[in-house]
């Protein structure tokens, strides 16, 4: 009998949803999109093999992700992998998920970091398409892995983790303190509370037509459109999509850097709007990237 394969992911800029799709294409597994899932009280993958691929946000484990691993349920049998996509390194997001996922019943079989381009602020010396040609790399040794079930830790990503971990502790500390900045908040707020208030700083200029492009887009409906203007909610991931996918570029705050706009090639508005939406098999689909639907088109799909 052939496996069953799931990949969950999460993405806002298109940097994760890229490396799901290639793994699922590989892996032959079905993509299903984790902001699609956040008003289930339990998660069942009903899976032999099931991935999770998620970016790094504040050298953390995203608050999305968190939520997503601490309902997951018969996972006992599952073999389960994880892949983290990262501008700076992969902080303690995996050993974060490990432990959720050791108390779920589950085991993290395999854990990979994969570098992709910062999508917060801009890295004059990156050269993108070595990236992505590293990244494809990459992604051919995880499915690999998978397909063959190996059971490791790998010893790039730990190494990396292990040189960078003084640092990761100081960026954390840095990182709390400029969200309490942004949010006019207490540095003893929880971290958690922190990120969801850093929606604080942002807002809509005058070129803002309240075509609600942003509220489609945003895959934790946390942005609602009030007299023809945007308006956050305060439980904010800080996946910058509403940001980056602005066809006006209307929007500005102060968690990305000014006027730096960053999405994956491959992705469209629609491919990340759709998260809330549906699930889709490993297939790409074939479209043109720089196609951005109305509001209305969204609102119909």
């Amino acid at each position: 009998m052939d496996s069953i394969a799931v990949v969950y992911y999460f993405s806002g800029t298109g940097n994760s949803l890229v490396v799901a799709r290639d793994i699922g294409e590989n892996i032959q597994a079905q993509l299903i999109p984790i902001a699609s899932q956040q008003e289930k009280k339990v998660i069942d993958p009903h899976a032999d093999i099931m991935g999770i691929v998620f970016p790094v946000y504040y050298n953390g484990l995203p608050l999305i992700i968190r939520r997503f691993a601490e309902r997951l349920d018969n996972i006992g049998n599952t073999y389960i992998f994880a892949v983290c996509t990262y501008g700076g390194g992969t902080g303690d997001s995996l050993t974060t998920l490990r432990t959720i996922i050791r108390s779920r019943g589950g085991k993290l079989s395999a854990q990979y970091g994969v570098h992709m381009p910062q999508n917060a602020f801009c890295k004059p010396w990156e050269d993108h398409e070595e990236i992505f040609t590293k990244e494809k790399k990459k992604i051919k040794i995880i499915s690999n892995n998978t397909i063959m079930r190996k059971k490791e830790l790998f010893f790039s990503d730990i190494l990396s983790y292990m040189l960078l971990f003084p640092l990761h502790i100081f960026f954390k500390y840095i990182s709390k303190k400029g969200l309490a900045t942004l949010s006019d908040s207490s540095l003893q707020m929880p971290m958690e509370k922190l990120i969801h208030r850093a929606d604080s700083s942002f807002g809509a200029t005058d070129s803002c037509t309240g075509c609600g492009m942003c509220s489609d887009i945003c895959p934790v409906d946390n942005i609602r459109i009030v007299d023809s203007r945007p308006a956050w909610q305060h439980h904010c991931e800080n996946c910058l999509a509403c940001y980056t996918w602005c066809p006006h570029r209307a929007i500005h705050g102060e968690i990305p850097q000014e006027e730096y706009y960053y999405h994956h090639p491959e992705i469209t508005f629609s491919d990340i709007a759709h998260q809330k939406k549906v699930s889709m098999t490993g297939q790409r689909k074939r479209c043109n990237p720089e196609y951005i639907p109305s509001a209305q088109e969204i609102s119909r799909t």
